[in-house]
């Protein structure tokens, strides 16, 4: 009897334990992670025996070969073999079932879980209590959102409008006024229709601020991280399973004192126009959104 290069006990073994109910995969008992990992270790065992049922194919084709070549003395041994086949292959068939039928099961535990959560966020905007990682999440974003106003945008702005640029001399509030309308016409593009699901480009932000006649030679590696830096706020925004806008549609005049930042940096003035909007976030108490950047008119009495 010719040697076949392995034995029975060899055939990759496949348990076969009970799947649990789509009421304990979604209780807590069997996590999302729990099926994701079942999925890749049937997936995994399926990998062995299609690799072993290539090698096996492999060998019969060799017993074959030699049986056209010794003529009958073979023919048991190429029997056997192909019935060993015939039973591989059908393990493989069951397997492949088994795999199948395991990742419906997950797509299914994801869409109750998927359920699970919207039900907790919705229940959570109702009371005005939001579960606190997405908070913190949206304290991160609104942190970025900062930095790119404060920093990124206000450096920017020096760029637009350069210390001898003197035709924004004569507008009221003279450069830091010109700088700070630089800044908000620039955030409206960043973010107002991006907000709509058109995210900006630097090229369009560019020639915009070329029409409106800014200084824009030498700008563009600032502008390209500024329009990444918002594109990004925006996608994360969306990302957060709690809502969150910013609110470009304010009356700055009815601000109260507190209810805003002062762009220009100053304590005298009223608002004088809105350079970037507040960061609401829905369910939060408003004292805790970022506030709004404000321009402030000077020489005013607050």
């Amino acid at each position: 009897m010719y040697d076949y290069g392995w034995n029975d006990h060899e055939a990759p073994k496949e348990p076969h334990p009970a799947a649990p109910s789509m009421r304990a995969a979604t209780s807590g008992q069997y996590s999302q992670e729990w099926w994701l990992g079942q999925l890749h270790d049937l997936q995994q065992r399926l990998a062995a025996v299609e690799s072993w049922q290539h090698a096996v194919d492999a060998r019969a084709e060799q017993q074959a070969a030699k049986a056209r070549r010794g003529g009958g003395s073979t023919q048991t041994d190429l029997t056997r073999l192909r019935e060993t086949v015939v039973r591989v292959s059908d393990g493989v068939t069951a397997m492949a079932h088994r795999v199948d039928h395991l990742e419906t099961r997950l797509r299914q535990a994801e869409v109750l879980l998927d359920r699970l959560r919207s039900a907790g966020v919705r229940d959570a905007i109702a009371t005005g209590e939001a579960p606190s990682d997405m908070h913190r999440r949206h304290s991160q974003i609104k942190e970025r959102y900062q930095r790119l106003v404060d920093q990124d945008l206000r450096n920017l702005a020096r760029e637009l409008c350069p210390a001898d640029a003197h035709q924004w001399d004569q507008i009221p509030g003279g450069m830091p006024a010109a700088r700070a309308r630089a800044v908000s016409e620039t955030v409206l593009m960043l973010f107002a229709a991006a907000q709509q699901g058109a995210p900006a480009t630097a090229e369009g932000v560019l020639s915009a601020l070329a029409h409106r006649g800014y200084a824009t030679e030498g700008v563009d590696p600032r502008l390209r991280k500024v329009v990444d830096g918002a594109n990004g706020i925006v996608r994360d925004m969306a990302a957060v399973e709690l809502p969150a806008s910013l609110l470009f549609d304010v009356d700055v005049t009815a601000l109260a004192d507190g209810e805003y930042q002062a762009y220009n940096r100053q304590d005298t003035g009223v608002p004088g126009f809105l350079v970037a909007p507040a960061y609401a976030v829905q369910g939060e108490a408003p004292e805790n959104h970022l506030k709004a950047f404000v321009f402030l008119a000077p020489g005013e009495a607050p």
